[in-house]
Protein backbone atom coordinates (compact mmCIF):
# COMPACT_ATOMS: atom_id res chain seq x y z
CA UNK A 1 0.00 0.00 0.00
CA UNK A 2 1.26 3.45 -0.91
CA UNK A 3 -0.77 5.81 1.26
CA UNK A 4 -0.39 9.55 1.77
CA UNK A 5 1.65 10.22 -1.35
CA UNK A 6 1.89 13.76 -2.73
CA UNK A 7 2.43 15.16 -6.22
CA UNK A 8 2.55 18.89 -7.02
CA UNK A 9 1.11 19.64 -3.60
CA UNK A 10 -1.92 17.35 -3.98
CA UNK A 11 -2.34 14.17 -1.95
CA UNK A 12 -3.21 10.86 -3.55
CA UNK A 13 -3.27 7.20 -2.54
CA UNK A 14 -2.54 3.97 -4.39
CA UNK A 15 -3.67 0.66 -2.89
CA UNK A 16 -3.60 -2.90 -4.12
CA UNK A 17 -6.98 -4.14 -5.32
CA UNK A 18 -8.68 -7.43 -4.54
CA UNK A 19 -7.90 -8.92 -7.94
CA UNK A 20 -4.35 -9.98 -8.65
CA UNK A 21 -2.32 -7.21 -10.26
CA UNK A 22 -5.06 -4.59 -9.97
CA UNK A 23 -4.28 -1.32 -8.16
CA UNK A 24 -6.71 1.44 -7.19
CA UNK A 25 -5.84 5.13 -6.98
CA UNK A 26 -7.64 8.14 -5.50
CA UNK A 27 -6.79 11.83 -5.78
CA UNK A 28 -8.18 14.37 -3.29
CA UNK A 29 -8.75 17.67 -5.11
CA UNK A 30 -10.34 19.53 -2.19
CA UNK A 31 -13.87 20.84 -1.64
CA UNK A 32 -15.14 17.24 -1.37
CA UNK A 33 -13.96 16.55 -4.94
CA UNK A 34 -11.97 13.44 -5.73
CA UNK A 35 -11.02 11.36 -8.75
CA UNK A 36 -10.31 7.65 -8.70
CA UNK A 37 -9.54 4.77 -11.00
CA UNK A 38 -8.01 1.34 -11.39
CA UNK A 39 -4.98 0.11 -13.28
CA UNK A 40 -3.10 -3.09 -13.92
CA UNK A 41 0.16 -2.62 -12.05
CA UNK A 42 1.31 -0.23 -9.35
CA UNK A 43 3.38 1.99 -11.66
CA UNK A 44 0.46 2.45 -14.05
CA UNK A 45 -1.81 3.42 -11.14
CA UNK A 46 0.70 6.04 -9.97
CA UNK A 47 0.98 7.36 -13.55
CA UNK A 48 -2.80 7.66 -13.85
CA UNK A 49 -3.10 9.43 -10.49
CA UNK A 50 -0.39 11.97 -11.32
CA UNK A 51 -1.93 12.53 -14.76
CA UNK A 52 -5.30 13.24 -13.09
CA UNK A 53 -3.57 15.81 -10.87
CA UNK A 54 -1.91 17.44 -13.89
CA UNK A 55 -5.29 17.68 -15.67
CA UNK A 56 -6.96 19.19 -12.60
CA UNK A 57 -4.22 21.79 -12.19
CA UNK A 58 -4.31 22.65 -15.91
CA UNK A 59 -8.04 23.40 -15.66
CA UNK A 60 -7.46 25.64 -12.65
CA UNK A 61 -4.67 27.47 -14.48
CA UNK A 62 -6.92 28.10 -17.49
CA UNK A 63 -9.64 29.47 -15.25
CA UNK A 64 -7.23 31.97 -13.66
CA UNK A 65 -6.50 33.80 -16.94
CA UNK A 66 -8.70 36.90 -17.17
CA UNK A 67 -11.06 37.03 -20.19
CA UNK A 68 -9.73 39.01 -23.15
CA UNK A 69 -6.10 38.60 -22.14
CA UNK A 70 -3.85 36.99 -24.75
CA UNK A 71 -0.49 36.30 -23.09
Amino acid sequence: MLAGMEYRGIEYTVVQGVERGKWCWTVSLGDNISKSGQAIGKEKAVDQATHAIDRALAVKKLQLIPPGRSD
